[in-house]
């Protein structure tokens, strides 16, 4: 696990990254905010952001990086504002952990994070799978209608149509599709 964590002080990063030795994870801190900002971070899994960052309190920085990163964020805040930051950061996904906490409390919340990511990435690739299977079903159902409007066919004549065709040329139905989608373009507003 690579884990980047931009603070404002040295002694902040080192007692994160202590606190993290468990993990086993490399461990990339970073004081400046202008080379945080400059950073591949598309290279960790995990961006510790300990709030106030030199520059500015980073909110705008965790805003920034969810645009630019898969990575989990996790934002370190005072207990006392910690509520407010979950509050005004929650479209990004970060986690918000208030300080103090202990290591425990940290590791955990990394682990949650992580997992949480893992599960979002899953989701992406089921919601693409499920709008390609959805073009793919309203192509072939445009060249069902023009099967049926061209060739006099039934609806279930022109699926089986378009299912011998794919089987006998070893071919995806959407292929044989917009095959018959090319063939009647001139024909009609397909």
């Amino acid at each position: 696990m690579k884990i980047f964590i931009n603070a404002r002080s040295a002694e902040t990063c080192d007692g994160i990254a202590a606190a993290l030795a468990e993990l086993n994870a490399e461990i990339t801190p970073c004081l400046a905010d202008e080379e945080a900002e400059a950073a591949d971070m598309t290279a960790y899994d995990v961006v510790i952001i300990s709030t106030p960052l030199r520059s500015e309190f980073g909110l705008n920085y965790a805003a920034e990086l969810y645009k630019r990163t898969n990575a989990c964020i996790i934002v370190l805040a005072k207990m006392d504002v910690a509520e407010d930051v979950q509050n005004r950061i929650k479209f990004t996904g970060a986690f918000v952990l208030g300080r103090p906490f202990t290591k425990s409390m940290l590791v955990q919340t990394i682990r949650l994070a992580v997992v949480a990511r893992e599960n979002m990435h899953r989701l992406e690739q089921e919601k693409t799978e499920l709008s390609r299977q959805l073009d793919d079903v309203k192509v072939i159902d445009r060249a069902k209608c023009c099967l049926i409007e061209y060739l006099n066919l039934t609806e279930k004549q022109a699926h089986r149509h378009i299912q011998k065709l794919a089987m006998d040329s070893r071919r995806p139905q959407r292929d044989i599709a917009e095959d018959i989608l090319r063939t009647y373009s001139g024909m009609t507003n397909v």
